[in-house]
């Protein structure tokens, strides 16, 4: 008992086209698709598509949003504290300042002493060793200023869990 047709029991003959009517058709079907009865709005839910995609916008930058109000708000209810200089080490901190008032941007700079560091944008800190440190300016700064001087002149004496402040005063022409 054969359960399936042999290939030359099929008919060659002509077949209907498939866009014939403009219906969809999937595979060797002959069966025709009803048009959706239901619209794009019974579709998706939305009455705009332009609603739709505002909103697709938006949930990625509301996720960020609650990420990183989820992280600050701790710290300004006190449960967590802002970092500190571990045990026997000397916080140095960098800033700019351009007319007598704060800059941040790129300033290169190098830090020498007990040990040596290097960095690119202010304002700066980093934790070192105890020690006396000098501070000097290799590049950067405010567009069009000069760079009058370094606050404090030469070098500071860093003691364990101290604050050493440089600070890089410019002038514009």
């Amino acid at each position: 008992m054969r359960l399936y047709k042999s290939r030359s029991s099929y008919t060659t003959g002509a077949r209907p086209s498939r866009s014939a009517d403009g219906a969809r058709y999937r595979g060797r079907s002959r069966y025709k698709m009803a048009p959706s009865a239901r619209s794009e709005q019974a579709r998706s839910g939305w009455r705009d598509s332009g609603e739709l995609s505002k909103a697709k916008r938006g949930l990625p930058v509301f996720l960020a949003f609650c990420v990183v109000f989820g992280m600050v708000l701790p710290i300004f209810f006190g449960q967590v504290r802002r970092a500190t200089a571990p045990d026997g080490e000397t916080v140095v901190h960098i800033q700019a300042t351009q007319k007598g008032t704060a800059w941040s941007g790129r300033l290169a700079f190098r830090l020498n002493g007990a040990q040596q560091w290097t960095g690119s944008m202010v304002p700066y800190e980093v934790f070192v060793r105890p020690g006396v440190y000098t501070l000097t300016v290799t590049g950067g700064g405010p567009p069009g200023a000069r760079l009058l001087s370094v606050a404090p002149v030469g070098s500071q004496l860093g003691q364990a869990a101290e604050t050493i402040t440089f600070t890089a005063e410019f002038a514009t022409p």
